[in-house]
């Protein structure tokens, strides 16, 4: 009996920091809790996956995919019916190029319009990006740790580009590297 209480007890915690990555049959949505009311991760494909984030509160979507523009549409749809707003705000893999990065995250930061839920394709390496930076600046990390944090989760430890960027953001931004 003590066994099987020590062994949900650490279910429970492995399960908290991704919101109950399983709540419903057929939830495959991994939805990681930032901070305050800012969620992120994977882009939501089915309507269990947009009925997970109402059941969250989520009130905003923000895609930053640049090539899957038809899916952004269905997205868009998607939330519409549910009542959840959604904008896209195209991040590549050279964020340098569009220069959205400080608006993404402006956009986090506006509480006003309630929890909001950010992703990319895969929810790890444009998105990646931008926890990481959200944790130095608003979390007071360490660059490097939050550099090292993120390159041990992104899926594509190739993409120099977000990797340049991350390093001139943080170097704009405190004058560290």
């Amino acid at each position: 009996m003590l066994i099987l209480l020590i062994v949900a007890s650490s279910l429970v915690l492995a399960c908290s920091d991704s919101c109950g990555a399983m709540d419903h049959p057929g939830d495959t949505l991994d939805i990681h809790h930032l901070d305050g009311q800012i969620y992120y991760g994977a882009a939501p494909k089915s309507d269990v996956d947009f009925a997970k984030l109402r059941r969250l509160g989520v009130q905003r979507i923000i895609d930053v995919r640049t090539f899957k523009v038809f899916a952004s549409g269905k997205e868009k749809r998607r939330a519409a019916k549910l009542g959840i707003a959604y904008r896209r705000i195209p991040m590549g893999f050279f964020p340098i190029r569009t220069g959205n990065v400080p608006t993404i995250l402006a956009q986090l930061t506006s509480g006003c319009a309630g929890p909001v839920y950010f992703h990319c394709n895969l929810g790890l390496d444009r998105v990646g990006l931008l926890v990481a930076l959200y944790r130095i600046e608003y979390f007071g990390w360490e660059p490097r740790h939050a550099f090292t944090t993120w390159k041990a989760q992104q899926f594509n430890t190739n993409l120099e580009g977000l990797d340049r960027y991350f390093w001139q953001h943080v170097g704009a931004q405190s004058c560290l590297r």
